[in-house]
């Protein structure tokens, strides 16, 4: 793959930023404010307006900055959860203020529907590389034992959710520093890994 400090002039015009290095950004800062919210770290006040703003606004920006450079996988992915992050402050200010408050099991329901669609993005995102999949994997068991701890009344299984997507943060800031260095620099800093599947031949981020 040529390096972006070895295309032309014309070439490096006509490139178009990366969404994903402000999707994966939001992606970061949300789910780590939430997780130490759910650990007992802060309290969930900061994860209203974090989680709209970089989990909900930016990821939304990302998906649909994807779907101009055609980049289905990440238009579908950054969409999803960028949606998701904008109900889930609502379900908060929701239970703050008792208007169209989210009772019951419909919260965890909510995040085991997308636990499971994390699961399905693995095996495309498997095509890539080896740390989206891994990542894309951590988001699931997170979301899944995180509902099935609250259904149940678990805490434990709440804690070990809340560390699985600790883990998918730490993963997606790796995944990031190389996007960052890659497209600034023209320097692969950490390595991704090798795809588990074949994918498409011109992936930049093979």
């Amino acid at each position: 793959m040529d390096s972006p400090r070895s295309s032309s002039p014309a070439a490096r015009a006509s490139r178009t930023a990366d969404p994903g290095l402000i999707g994966l950004l939001g992606f970061v800062i949300a789910t780590l404010t939430a997780q130490l919210a759910h650990l007992g770290v802060q309290n969930e006040s900061a994860v209203f307006w974090v989680g709209a703003v970089f989990g909900g606004i930016v990821q939304v920006t990302a998906g649909m900055l994807s779907y101009f450079a055609g980049d289905d996988f990440h238009f579908i992915v950054y969409n999803a959860f960028g949606w998701y992050w904008i109900c889930m402050p609502g379900f908060l200010l929701g239970g703050e203020l008792g208007f169209f408050e989210v009772s019951g099991p419909a919260q965890p329901l909510f995040s085991a529907i997308f636990a499971v669609l994390a699961f399905g993005f693995v095996f495309a995102g498997a095509t890539h590389n080896t740390a989206l999949p891994l990542t894309l994997l951590a988001v699931a068991l997170g979301l899944g034992l995180e509902a099935i701890g609250t259904l149940s009344g678990t805490d434990a299984l709440e804690v070990a959710g809340a560390w699985f997507l600790l883990a998918a943060s730490a993963l997606a800031t790796y995944m990031l520093i190389e996007k960052f260095y890659w497209r600034t620099m023209g320097r692969h800093v950490v390595p991704l890994g090798p795809a588990w599947f074949a994918g498409p031949t011109d992936d930049p981020e093979s």
